[in-house]
Order: C-alpha cells, then sequence, then structure tokens
C-alpha cells in the first residue's frame, strides 16, 4: 500500500467504508488470482456482515471500486500490483533455478577428472552397532517342594508382630497350599511379596494370643479362671 495514494482515493469514505474496502483488498489478496466471486451471498458470509451493512456500506465500496469480469470481482489497481509482484516472484525462481544448473554444471566439470579416482576408491565399511542385551523377562515359577521358609521371609514376619511359632505354622500352610496348588495361578513372580500378602491374609493372631498373654500371662479371663484354679489347687494339695 502507498498511504499517500491510498488516502488521497478513499479520504470520503466513512469509517466503516473504509473498513470494508481494506478487507476486501486483503481477501483478494490472499485468494489464487486476486479475485473474488461475483456472489452478493458469498462475500456477505466472507466478510462477516449482516444484510443491511453489506448493501450500506460493502456494495456501495464493491460499486465504486471493483469491477466484475468473467464472473470475478476484481481490484483493477490491486490486479496490477500482484501482477508486479508475481512477475518478480517467477523472475527470481527462474534466476534461482539457472545459478542451481550453472552451480551443478561447474561442479561436474570440475569434478570430472577425480570422477575415476574416487570409483577406484573402495567405499567404507559401515560400523557395526553394538545393540545392549536386552535383560531377559523374569519369569514365574512354581514353590518347590521342598521348600523351607528363607530368612529374610521370617525376620519380616516377625518385625509385623508375629511370633516365631506362628510364623513357623504358617510357614507350613503355605508351603503345603502352594506345592498342592494346580493351574497356572500356582506359578508366581515374586515368592517374597506372595508371602506377605499371605500373612497379611491371615487370620493367625499377632502376640499375646499365642504366646499366652503379656509377660506370659492368660489371654482371656476364661483361661486366667482356669490358671487360678489350677494354681489353687496345687496350693491346697
Amino acid at each position: 500500500m502507498y498511504p499517500t495514494d491510498f488516502e488521497a482515493d478513499t479520504s470520503h469514505l466513512t469509517l466503516a467504508e473504509d473498513g470494508a474496502y481494506n478487507r476486501l483488498l486483503r481477501l483478494m489478496w490472499m485468494t489464487a488470482g486476486c479475485s473474488l466471486p461475483a456472489d452478493d451471498a458469498w462475500i456477505m458470509r466472507r466478510m462477516r456482515v449482516d444484510e443491511d451493512t453489506f448493501y450500506t456500506v460493502v456494495k456501495v465500496v464493491m460499486d465504486e471500486f471493483f469491477t466484475v469480469q468473467k464472473g470475478r470481482l476484481i481490484s483493477p489497481r490491486l490486479a496490477k500490483e500482484y501482477q508486479k509482484t508475481d512477475v518478480a516472484h517467477k523472475k527470481r525462481v527462474a534466476a534461482g533455478s539457472k545459478g542451481g544448473a550453472a552451480k551443478a554444471l561447474k561442479t561436474n566439470k570440475s569434478g570430472s577428472t577425480n570422477a575415476k579416482a574416487m570409483l577406484k576408491q573402495p567405499e567404507p565399511e559401515p560400523e557395526l552397532i553394538k545393540r545392549e542385551a536386552k535383560a531377559s523377562p523374569k519369569k514365574a515359577h512354581r514353590l518347590p517342594e521342598n521348600w523351607t521358609l528363607p530368612k529374610q521371609y521370617g525376620d519380616w514376619a516377625i518385625e509385623q508382630g508375629w511370633p516365631d511359632q506362628a510364623v513357623r505354622l504358617e510357614a507350613e500352610k503355605f508351603r503345603d497350599f502352594w506345592v498342592s496348588k494346580a493351574g497356572r495361578d500356582a506359578a508366581k513372580l515374586d515368592w517374597l511379596a506372595t508371602w506377605r500378602n499371605w500373612m497379611r491374609n491371615s487370620k493367625t493372631p499377632k502376640f499375646s494370643a499365642i504366646t499366652g498373654g503379656h509377660n506370659g500371662q492368660p489371654a482371656n479371663k476364661s483361661e486366667q479362671r482356669v490358671t487360678s484354679f489350677v494354681s489353687g489347687a496345687r496350693g491346697a494339695s
């Protein structure tokens, strides 16, 4: 745009008409062939205006600055600028093509003397890329028939509060259950985790219920009465 020329030709337009004119020019410039369909309904939708605005603003600008040729709305001044730009672009493309061809020809001539020598040179052998061995995936396996409770398993259970006697009992139950179990579920990836879940789900009580109560005392009142009775009977004898 040439601001001085543009202002001289459009200074009589209202602000709305000036905006409509600028938008029409931009739409044309972005469209192949630098023209728009001479279709009022299409232009109305593309300009995003209602019918009243179209006929009182856009249509006024179209009638003054644009012409219709072969069903297309064009701006004679814009078409000339577009043509200049298109020609200049084609010239740049043509010049670039010629320059590239000349450069390729020059390279070809200068390199022709070395062509035979280059052909005699053996091609370098491709480097061998060492692939890291993938770690073999962990496989599930059954519990061995001669399984005994590992120290790690027992230590964990005792730390959780089960007395030694209860841990031994659960270990026997654990071995008998999994050794005799059939099917795919009998194989496990992590037997330590299986043991932990086994103990968590176990109904064997912790602490005093197995050892006989706190400090060796009976765990419930019924046992306390029996113990007192036995003790009394021994004292009387």
